[in-house]
């Protein structure tokens, strides 16, 4: 399961320098989708057990 999250991590941080480059947001972006992303993955994760 970390393994999961991990790729879609870096899958989100490359499209979000891909579109914001050094912008001052790209942070804020990243956090905020990997965030979206995280809780969908980690329900499925306890749906699962």
């Amino acid at each position: 399961m970390l393994i999961l999250v991990w790729f879609v991590i870096c899958i989100i941080f490359y499209f979000v320098q891909l579109l914001l480059g050094n912008s001052g947001h790209a942070l804020e972006v990243f956090a905020v989708l990997s965030a979206i992303s995280i809780f969908p993955i980690s329900k499925i994760r306890y749906k699962i057990k």
